[in-house]
């Protein structure tokens, strides 16, 4: 097998391996952006099933307070109340307090519903930070494939600026009797 040969196949196949890089890149960016786009959606579904369920909990929460409240105004017409002074005033604290309830159904609910509408934010965000970091890589495993093609090309007596030199042949560092003096101190 000729050099020619051995170059061309080296070259192609560093090629032919940054292409299949980078499409598999390019294919886990996709899945990824899918993946999160997919979650983001399932944490806004999820925030408005809460939420529908915890209207239904305060509506259900309101109807057993009116039948708190009623049942207490029974109560208190049975015993001879009237609902003036201390009596309405009882009433009218406990009807905040079981108001004070329903309120902290919803607090909670829209709380979660805020904490899942940012868990969302945050995947869509997730997505669109690893598709551009894909595409960083892409780029790079593509520039880093020219490199290495035209440096095997150099390697192979693909010429450029060497003139004299013949592929395979040392530099001056690298032949007999030439030593190297990096680290050579003059004065000792």
């Amino acid at each position: 097998m000729s050099w020619v040969t051995i170059a061309v196949v080296s070259i192609g196949s560093t090629l032919a391996g940054a292409a299949v890089s980078i499409q598999g890149q390019r294919n886990a960016a996709k899945s990824q952006e899918y993946a999160n786009d997919y979650n983001a959606d399932q944490a806004r579904k999820q925030a408005k099933y809460d939420e529908s369920i915890a209207q239904e909990n305060m509506r259900r929460t309101r109807d057993n307070n009116k039948r708190e409240l009623a049942r207490r105004r029974a109560t208190n017409a049975r015993g001879g109340l009237a609902e003036t002074g201390a009596v309405t005033a009882s009433l009218v604290e406990t009807d905040k307090i079981l108001q004070q309830s329903v309120d902290d159904i919803w607090d909670r609910a829209a709380m979660n519903s805020s904490v899942l509408d940012a868990k969302a934010n945050m995947f869509e965000w997730q997505g669109d930070t690893a598709s551009q970091a894909a595409k960083t890589n892409m780029w790079a495993t593509g520039i880093g494939a020219v490199g290495s093609a035209a440096s095997q090309a150099m390697k192979f007596g693909g010429g450029g600026g060497g003139g004299d030199k013949a592929a395979g042949t040392q530099d001056v560092w690298s032949q007999p009797g030439t030593g190297s003096t990096r680290n050579y101190r003059a004065s000792l």
